[in-house]
């Protein structure tokens, strides 16, 4: 059994292999949903469609017996584009956010050539901060997000470590990435900057805070 959510447009397009789930889904919490068996990569297609122009939907989900022929089918539409980035936790037990459009965000950014994961989040999350005595502790969740670029439809797939950061260190935003902040937000406060951030990265903290 296996499941995963893409998010289009900031709704949740949920992926599922279980038909239990499918049969069973958190309908009773929305208002506005839709629920497809699929079968094609139109029926994906369909689906996807709607989320990126139904401004009312809340929650989709997609069901298929094998996730791997799901994920084909959602794919089949998308450039993917690979990324990696940080929550960085200070000796303070504080997290470092970052603002970027107007909206409160964690570092991150694409890998280059031949970087591995881990290589990508350390290198980003310093560009984007300043920050230079970091390291990893753990993994967390991968999270996935899609976006027009160009004209282009990016699948985005995050992937995503825990690192211990030093709050003595000078914080330097990537101005040129349009961040316009970084700050350390103490954990407690973390619930405060949920409204102002995106769906996905709500995810990822949560997974931190368990």
């Amino acid at each position: 059994m296996a499941q995963l959510t893409v998010y289009v447009n900031q709704k949740p397009l949920v992926l599922t292999d279980d038909e239990e789930t499918y049969y069973s889904p958190p309908a009773v919490h929305y208002k506005s949903y839709i629920y497809c068996k699929a079968k094609s990569n139109e029926d994906a297609l369909k689906v996807i469609n709607i989320c990126e122009k139904d401004e009312k939907l809340e929650i989709a989900m997609l069901f298929n017996a094998s996730m791997d022929t799901l994920k084909e089918m959602v794919w089949s539409h998308f450039t993917e584009v690979i990324a990696a980035g940080g929550v960085v936790v200070n000796e303070k037990n504080e997290v470092l956010l970052i603002q970027r459009k107007n909206k409160w965000d964690l570092p991150k950014g694409k890998a280059d050539k031949g970087e591995t994961n881990e290589q990508t989040a350390l290198r980003e999350v310093k560009e984007e901060t300043g920050l230079q005595n970091i390291s990893i502790t753990k993994s967390l969740e991968t999270t996935y997000h899609t976006y027009m670029q160009d004209e282009e439809k990016i699948l985005k797939v995050s992937y995503w470590f825990e690192m211990k950061g030093d709050s003595t260190e000078r914080l330097t935003p990537q101005t040129d990435e349009q961040i316009t902040q970084a700050k350390w937000i103490e954990r407690l406060d973390l619930n405060n900057y949920m409204d102002a951030t995106y769906l996905s990265l709500i995810a990822v903290l949560k997974d931190y805070l368990q």
